[in-house]
C-alpha cells in the first residue's frame, strides 16, 4: 500500500471513530434529564386539578391548544379537569418533550358533549348519557415541548361520550399494561427506527400498504378506550385477532405528524390530523423492535391540529 493510501486510510478511519464517539456523546448527554420532565409533568397535573396554571414555568410566547383549537392557557379543560385516575407518560430528553395519556375525571356538562347519545364502534348500541353533574371518567392526552426549562407549547386532546367508540373504562382495564419501565438496552430500538414505524403505520391504511409497521405477533390497540384487536368483521374486511395492522381499511390523508421518543421506555407517540378531521395521539410500545400495544385518543372534528407540519425524521 502506498504511503497516499496509508494516510487516506488513517483519516477514514479518524473519521469513523470521531463519528461512533460523538454519536455515544450524543446519546450519553441528552438535552433534557429525565427527571426535570418527569417533574414538569407531575406539575402540570397538579395545575390541572387545581384550576390554576399559574404555578406552571410557561414561556411568554407558550400556545396552547384543545383539540386542534388555540386558547388560553388556564382556560377551558383546566376550569373543569378532577383527579387523574390512570396516566402513562412518554419522557424525550433529546427533543425536551413530553406526551402523557390520561384518564381524569370530569363532572358531565351537556354543553361539553355534541351528541344525545355516547358514540359506538358500528353494530354496537350506543349508551345512555350521565346525569347532568355526574362525576364520570373521561380520555385525555397532552405533550409538552419544552426550552429552557420553560413550556413554549401544550397540545391537548380529549375524548367525552360524543367521540368515536369512547369507552373511558377499557382504558381502565389496561391499568396493568407496563409502558414506563426501562427497558434492557438489548430490548431497545434506535430513536429512527421508532418513528419510522408509527409513521408507516398511518400509511398501512390501505388496501395493499408499500411499508410495514413491526407489529409483534400478539399486537393490541385500543382506541378511545374501546379494543380493536378482537378479530371479526369491519366494512365487509375479516380481521384477524391481536393483530394491529390496518391494511385492507382504506384512510388517507392523516395530514402532519408530530412525534415524540423515548427510547429507554421503548414508547413513540405520533401526533395527527386523522382522516384529515380528527385531531388524534396514537402512541406505540415497542420491544426488541415490535409494536406490542398501541393506546389512541380521537378528539372532537376540526379543521386541522393547529399545529404546523414537522418532518418525520425529527
Amino acid at each position: 500500500m502506498t504511503r497516499r493510501a496509508l494516510l487516506w486510510t488513517a483519516v477514514f478511519l479518524l473519521l469513523w471513530l470521531g463519528g461512533g464517539i460523538f454519536s455515544y456523546a450524543q446519546s450519553a448527554n441528552p438535552a433534557c434529564k429525565r427527571e426535570d420532565l418527569r417533574a414538569l409533568v407531575d406539575k402540570y397535573f397538579q395545575a390541572l386539578q387545581a384550576h390554576n396554571a399559574s404555578s406552571l414555568p410557561l414561556a411568554a410566547n407558550v400556545k396552547y391548544t384543545e383539540n386542534g383549537k388555540e386558547v388560553a392557557v388556564g382556560t377551558g379543560f383546566f376550569e373543569t379537569a378532577g383527579k387523574a385516575v390512570l396516566k402513562r407518560s412518554l419522557l424525550d430528553t433529546q427533543k425536551c418533550g413530553t406526551h402523557t395519556q390520561a384518564v381524569i375525571e370530569e363532572k358531565f356538562n351537556s354543553a361539553t358533549v355534541k351528541a344525545a347519545t355516547t358514540a359506538a364502534m358500528p353494530g354496537t348500541s350506543p349508551k345512555p348519557l350521565p346525569a347532568e353533574g355526574t362525576l364520570r371518567p373521561i380520555l385525555y392526552g397532552f405533550r409538552l415541548q419544552v426550552a429552557d426549562g420553560k413550556i413554549t407549547e401544550i397540545e391537548t386532546i380529549i375524548a367525552r361520550e360524543s367521540e368515536f367508540a369512547f369507552n373511558a373504562d377499557g382504558v381502565l382495564e389496561t391499568k396493568d399494561q407496563d409502558w414506563e419501565t426501562i427497558l434492557p438496552a438489548e430490548q431497545r430500538s434506535s430513536r429512527g427506527a421508532m418513528i419510522a414505524a408509527a409513521n408507516d403505520y398511518f400509511d398501512m391504511f390501505a388496501q395493499e400498504p408499500v411499508v410495514h409497521t413491526p407489529f409483534a405477533n400478539v399486537c393490541d390497540r385500543w382506541e378511545n378506550g374501546t379494543q380493536t384487536t378482537k378479530g371479526g368483521t369491519f366494512q365487509g374486511k375479516e380481521y384477524t385477532p391481536h393483530n394491529c395492522s390496518p391494511k385492507g381499511l382504506v384512510i388517507t390523508n392523516h395530514g402532519p405528524r408530530r412525534f415524540l421518543v423515548d427510547t429507554d421506555a421503548g414508547i413513540v407517540v405520533a401526533y395527527v390530523h386523522f382522516a384529515g378531521a380528527l385531531p388524534d395521539f396514537h402512541m406505540f410500545k415497542m420491544r426488541n423492535g415490535k409494536v406490542d400495544f398501541i393506546q389512541a385518543v380521537v378528539g372532537s372534528g376540526a379543521k386541522s391540529t393547529g399545529w404546523p407540519i414537522e418532518q418525520a425524521c425529527q
